[in-house]
């Protein structure tokens, strides 16, 4: 890599974590710190961010996602890895997608204007179906991560 793209890298990911921590005060009322830096990225598309519990400190309580896609947090509560959690985005995404479909509006994207939903709905089938598909890509994860399939 060179420093170039080392300087484009540590600039979007800074930008995503801005974003996350907006995130995480939004909908995760306790929390501790937010990871440096992410467990996970694909830069330009999608980064993911653990957060310590508040009531557990050294342990994830949550993890959150940002990028060219909705930034949400979802709990780590039987989700122990990026990998986990990516796939968990993508399932509840492609759910709620599907709900926005049939008029029914999650809360998670209540404090949105009706107007945005139809567009909200197409866009998290799409990034769901994208963040499956990493998840389940060998090759986006390391060794010692594949192997829990």
């Amino acid at each position: 890599m060179t420093g170039s793209e080392a300087a484009e890298e540590e600039c979007w990911c800074d930008a995503r974590a801005a974003e996350v921590a907006a995130c995480v005060d939004r909908l995760a009322p306790e929390h501790g710190r937010i990871g440096e830096r992410p467990a996970w990225f694909a830069m330009p598309y999608a980064g993911l961010w653990a957060v310590e519990s508040a009531h557990r400190p050294e342990w994830i309580g949550w993890w959150v996602i940002a990028g060219d896609l909705p930034t949400d947090a979802i709990a780590a509560h039987e989700l122990p890895t990026p990998r986990d959690a990516l796939r968990a985005f993508g399932k509840r995404w492609m759910l709620h997608g599907e709900a926005l479909d049939r008029g029914d509006v999650p809360p998670a994207w209540a404090h949105l204007p009706d107007a945005a939903l139809p567009k909200l709905a197409a866009q998290l089938k799409r990034r769901g179906a994208a963040l499956q598909a990493w998840a389940d890509d060998a090759a986006s994860w390391p060794a010692d991560e594949t192997d829990e399939d």
